[in-house]
């Protein structure tokens, strides 16, 4: 009873111990790990580095994974490089074996577990909120670790002396597999593969597993930090899984590298043990044999990762990225420029869609989260497809078509985040406090707004000449619905503040409604003039543009420098 006693003691004080030191850590070391892997992920080995590094420094492997996870959400890592923060960060997790194997064992524990625990509890009580007191806290975690390595220790060497479990000489798969399996457990049961890495440690420094067997065990508990991945797999945004499973690969292929050549890796890291010098216990030598195995997994995930990233980015789609993904263009007709401007225009033609179908919905106070992120992404893809066509040689005609493409597609940007600025400002609908007159002005001016973008959402210019109201009922309204405004705010019955709000909606809106007659105006030319071309209509040297549009291409200057 005493000895089972001890042994819940000693994994108490363990895993608490760990829990402070990582929090305290993680505390201590502030916006240290976002800024590193913002400035030192752009490359495979800055990025192994960071997460190797990052790592060792908060004894965290999930705090770095979740914060490359985040990076990753947020378009600040790509996951190429992402995986490599990963990879690195799991050959950071062996800091901790090397820290018990060259510390935990080999001084005296109560000589320095007692006055970091003291000299931690000081810092914490004096420090406050401050770095101080997270520091404190990590140094009341090493002394609790330590402490509950010692007792764990001693117990481990009391069974010992009168139990052990079978030693594997004799490398039969089935046994090497249980160990394996009672690793994966531990670090699962505890979610701390750290704390089930401390008590294979200490068990084979106790003479309750022999060397082999607690390398199994070692292999296990590296594999069992996958468990955390695999959660997060489920309720995850795309990015979210892709890194997850990076890491799940990772760990599935280094266990099953170590498994099938644990004894040349053992010998190995004996080998390499002798060579530098280094104490010779069980304990460095299995904190040797993680490291080693996490370094073969690194070197060879070196040369499959790019394919391994490929097959990852076809898996886990959501909507947006598929959306996101071009119908029509396609580089293999990037040297017949004529092919190449008619898929460009197809697909602008389907960020014009989006464009008119979001606008509608923000004018109607309603938010799609969606949509603002596929078409920028779209348009990102169509602009780099621009690029790679204009490097050829190209005709007049097709580099105008060109250039008028790109103005119509930069002109739908524009009004994403016009659109962006009609939703932060809440809209003008169903606002209770706008009297009669001012209710009446603001739905006459939507409804000329909301009947002019369905009229422009056309598929022809024939259709927009015929089917689109005239822009200047667009204005009188504006100026119609901005006076009484004007003339509510001057007799005290609306808010300076107010006012402002509901005149840079009302000219968002209008400006919307301009840029979107522009884009649109200049996409349908292009594909008329494209259509013509195909039929033999037209010499292909220049490309014609509407009255309409030229009178709204010379007045941008003073549009985009009107005040509300």
């Amino acid at each position: 009873m005493t000895l089972f006693s001890s042994l819940i003691g000693g994994l108490g004080l363990l895993l608490i111990g760990m829990t402070l030191m990582t929090d305290g850590l993680k505390l201590a070391a502030g916006n240290t790990l976002r800024d590193f892997l913002a400035l030192w992920t752009n490359t495979r080995s800055r990025g192994l580095f960071s997460g190797f590094l990052i790592t060792g420094i908060v004894q965290s492997s999930s705090a770095v994974t979740v914060a490359t996870i985040g990076f990753a959400n947020a378009g600040m890592l790509s996951l190429e490089r992402a995986v490599w923060v990963i990879y690195g960060s799991n050959v950071g997790t062996t800091m901790t074996a090397w820290i018990v194997a060259l510390v935990g064992f080999q001084v005296n524990i109560e000589g320095l577990a007692l006055p970091l625990v003291g000299i931690g509890a000081l810092l914490k009580l004096t420090g406050a909120d401050s770095r101080r007191a997270s520091l404190g806290m990590a140094l009341v975690g090493f002394g609790l670790l330590f402490l509950g390595i010692s007792i764990l220790k001693t117990s481990f060497e009391s069974l010992g002396s009168d139990f052990s479990f079978p030693v594997i000489d004799n490398l039969n798969v089935l046994v090497i597999f249980i160990y394996v399996l009672l690793g994966f457990l531990l670090t699962t049961l505890m979610q701390s593969s750290s704390a089930a890495m401390v008590i294979a440690l200490s068990a084979a420094e106790g003479g309750l597993l022999g060397i082999n067997a607690a390398a199994a065990v070692v292999i296990g508990a590296n594999l069992g930090t996958t468990t955390t991945a695999l959660i997060s797999v489920f309720g995850a945004t795309p990015t979210a899984k892709r890194v997850a499973m990076s890491h799940v690969f990772f760990n599935l292929l280094t266990a099953l590298v170590a498994v099938f050549l644990l004894s040349p890796m053992l010998w190995l890291g004996s080998t390499l043990q002798n060579f530098l010098g280094l104490n010779t216990s069980a304990a460095v030598s299995l904190a040797l044999f993680h490291s080693v195995f996490n370094i073969v997994g690194v070197i060879l995930m070196w040369p499959i990762s790019s394919t391994l990233v490929a097959f990852l980015t076809k898996r886990f789609s959501s909507r947006e990225e598929e959306e996101a993904q071009p119908r029509y263009l396609d580089k293999n007709v990037l040297t017949m420029p004529y092919l190449a401007i008619d898929s460009m225009a197809l697909e602008i033609k389907r960020i014009a869609e989006m464009s008119f179908s979001y606008t509608l919905a923000c004018l109607n106070n309603i938010r799609d989260q969606l949509s603002p992120l596929i078409i920028r992404s779209l348009c990102k893809t169509v602009g780099n497809y621009a690029v790679e066509l204009n490097r050829g040689s190209l005709t007049p005609f097709v580099s105008e078509a060109l250039s008028n493409l790109i103005e119509s597609m930069q002109e739908f940007l524009f009004v994403l985040d016009l659109s962006d600025d009609i939703v932060a400002l809440h809209g003008i609908h169903g606002h209770t406090e706008l009297n009669t007159e001012m209710r009446e002005a603001a739905l006459n001016f939507s409804s000329n707004i909301q009947l002019y973008l369905k009229g422009l959402a056309s598929t022809s210019p024939e259709d927009l000449q015929r089917g689109v109201p005239d822009y200047e009922e667009i204005e009188n309204a504006y100026r119609v619905f901005k006076k009484i405004i004007m003339h509510q705010a001057a007799t005290g019955r609306l808010a300076i503040e107010r006012m402002d709000i509901l005149l840079q909606y009302a000219n968002a809106a209008k400006r919307s409604c301009r840029h979107l007659n522009k884009a649109q105006r200049r996409l349908l030319n292009v594909q008329e003039s494209l259509q013509r071309n195909a039929a033999g209509e037209v010499t292909p040297t220049a490309l014609p543009e509407s009255e309409n549009l030229a009178r709204l291409q010379e007045s941008d200057t003073q549009l985009d420098n009107e005040k509300p």
